[in-house]
């Protein structure tokens, strides 16, 4: 019997909504793709029937689909069969009759009504991915209840907020082919690999991003990261991020071998124009990812650079390739230990692999990081940033991230602003979808005073991770150094729509309320800062400023004097010492701090042009010396 007028077809223990898309178990929603979807549905639209696998092509890949067809077919029933908990050798709904189809077998029963109409106001069914059990399915929904109101709040935050960042003048200019990298799926079974699929998920978008830089973007990693284990559909994922295509990956490893599979997926009607699964030792997953990037622009239709077709591919030992992605996992923790980690794991790389020029570079932004955070001195950490970003550079040119970690190290270790912008310029000359280096470029324009330029790079990297929070915190930077407080606070409320708790963003906006005289609501802001981090001297320097150019100075010396102590046993840079002095209206004994930060080298030294809390002191002679020194202009 024909079911082609039923809405909601029921068999043993599910429902398929059709008019949905969506695949219930008991009320719950499994997690079921597209393609899998319409099979099914094609199935249950014909049960006890053959459905041939010629019908199959015609329905799902039309003639302008170039895919192995029987792979395609293959993996998307392998999914189908996960979601029902089904086996083609001893099958319950779905029998295979070979090299002819498939057809099903259950018994099926249908209605007009859809799914989760009888009640308009219950919650969403949670997903449940493919052969969860019954008694996993009840402790679920036992705690469906005190989780819901968090799932939903953060839901709507995200909404809102990519709901503001997708408005029509940030969508990407249409001469460009949008691309989104999905994070690879972990299907080895261990969670202890994470680390690897994220790192391949980050390599793929380098690889990509570096193709063709007129003609195809990529979206960053922070941003696709978001979408890890996510129920949404292709489609939706493309209208939140204004993609044309979307790239979905899954990795099973065992032991030094790995399966890659691979399938681009058409946005506009969700169509997969190309999918294939690899098999090959792991030291050559570089070079893997190198030929899946290249196979994918044959299908987007985008001229390789010539840069990308002459690159020798590495062939890295596979020690040092699984360093090197312990590396990428700890340092994307964006903490000082995570920083401490990725260094021991990017030195292993080198140890096994000296030529591996990725590794250097991790190696340098590690170092510039930990500078960065106050938990090493300049002294220590510039120099060694500054020789693994150039050795990176001098194993490979053609890298983007190498010349983004010299770029870097030269401005603050040498103060060389037009070596680094030419570095900054080179980086995104070779892969202009990497987000970070337009960040930093941003940075070093603020710092400057090139001010709308340090706007349209941070507004690119926005566009290209509009997620990152580290990217959403710079804006506000970028605002505070152009003293546009307004705006600044403006994009705080945004950013904190992501994340309430980000400390970066509390850090950047108390300074904008300091600047504003909304004393209150700056110590407010360090106060998130030290509560999440007690012992952070830039919180403590962050809350004896605010309090003190509040008027408040009998509660700022305290914590001045416990910095003092600090910095005999450990790190707390000169350059602190001078803005907490200013708020005190001591601007003798902070224009020696200043010296001192000046002999030090402190990194912060780099936006003295700009830095509203440094105003008291710029008519002193000895001020203007170390602007000279630094080769800045400070006028206002």
């Amino acid at each position: 019997m024909g079911t082609s007028g039923w809405r909601i077809l029921r068999f043993g223990s599910f429902e398929a909504n059709v008019e949905a898309g969506e695949l219930r178990k008991q009320g719950l929603k499994v997690r079921l793709q597209d393609q899998p979807f319409q099979i099914l549905v094609m199935l249950l639209g014909r049960p006890g029937e053959l459905v041939t696998r010629q019908e199959i092509h015609q329905k799902l890949w039309p003639a302008d689909t170039f895919v192995d067809f029987d792979h395609g077919l293959n993996n998307a029933m392998n999914r189908l069969r996960e979601a029902l908990g089904d086996s083609a050798d001893k099958p319950l709904f779905i029998e295979t009759l070979p090299r002819k189809g498939y057809r099903f077998i259950l018994p099926i029963t249908g209605d007009e009504q859809l799914a989760g109409t009888e009640r308009p106001d219950a919650p969403a069914a949670p997903v449940i991915g493919p052969g969860q059990n019954e008694q996993t399915l009840r402790a679920r929904s036992r705690f469906l209840v005190a989780i819901l109101a968090c799932c939903v709040a953060a839901a709507l935050a995200l909404i809102a907020y990519l709901g503001w960042r997708m408005r029509p003048g940030l969508r990407p200019r249409s001469e460009h082919v949008m691309l989104a990298v999905l994070p690879f799926q972990n299907l080895t079974g261990d969670p202890g690999q994470e680390y690897f699929s994220d790192g391949l998920t980050e390599e793929m978008i380098a690889q990509l991003g570096a193709l063709s830089p007129d003609q195809l973007g990529v979206i960053a990693r922070t941003t696709t990261m978001a979408y890890k284990n996510t129920s949404k559909s292709v489609q939706e994922i493309g209208r939140d991020l204004g993609v044309g295509y979307v790239l979905e990956s899954s990795v099973r490893r065992d032991g030094d071998q790995v399966r890659i599979s691979v399938q681009l997926i058409r946005v506009c009607d969700q169509v997969h124009l190309w999918a294939r699964s690899y098999d090959r030792h792991i030291s050559h997953s570089i070079e893997l990812q190198e030929e899946v990037a290249t196979a994918v622009a044959e299908q987007i239709e985008v001229k390789l650079r010539p840069s990308h077709r002459d690159r020798a591919n590495p062939h890295l030992d596979i020690e040092a390739n699984e360093a090197y992605l312990r590396g990428r996992y700890f340092w994307n923790q964006f903490t000082p230990e995570g920083y401490r980690k990725a260094i021991r794991y990017f030195q292993q790389a080198i140890e096994r692999d000296p030529k591996f020029a990725e590794a250097y570079s991790g190696l340098a932004d590690s170092y510039n990081f930990l500078v960065v955070t106050d938990t090493i001195p300049a002294s220590e950490g510039h120099p060694k940033a500054l020789e693994a970003a150039r050795r990176a550079v001098s194993l490979d040119g053609n890298l983007a991230e190498s010349h983004a970690s010299l770029a870097v190290a030269i401005a603050r270790s040498e103060w060389n602003w037009t070596g680094a912008e030419n570095e900054f310029k080179r980086a995104i000359a070779l892969n202009p979808s990497y987000s970070m280096v337009h960040r930093l470029y941003a940075s070093i324009l603020g710092a400057t005073r090139r001010h709308e330029e340090a706007r349209q790079q941070i507004q690119e990297a926005m566009r290209l991770d509009p997620l990152s929070l580290p990217n959403n915190a710079e804006v506000i930077r970028t605002l505070y150094y152009a003293r546009s407080y307004d705006e600044g606070i403006v994009q705080a409320q945004k950013a904190m729509q992501l994340d309430p708790n980000y400390v970066r963003t509390h850090f950047w906006l108390g300074r904008v309320y300091s600047q504003k005289g909304m004393h209150r609501e700056a110590i407010a802001a360090a106060e998130k800062i030290l509560e999440a981090m007690p012992d952070s001297t830039l919180g403590l320097t962050e809350m004896a400023y605010s309090l003190a150019v509040a008027g408040r100075r009998e509660e700022a010396r305290p914590i001045l004097r416990r910095l003092e102590v600090m910095s005999t046993n450990a790190f707390v840079p000169a350059y602190n010492f001078a803005v907490i002095h200013i708020a005190l209206n001591e601007e003798e004994i902070a224009m020696r701090y200043l010296q001192q930060a000046y002999e030090n080298r402190d990194w912060a030294l780099v936006v003295l042009a700009v830095e509203p809390r440094l105003d008291p002191l710029r008519s002193d002679s000895r001020f203007q010396d170390i602007s000279a020194g630094l080769k800045l202009t400070t006028s206002r």
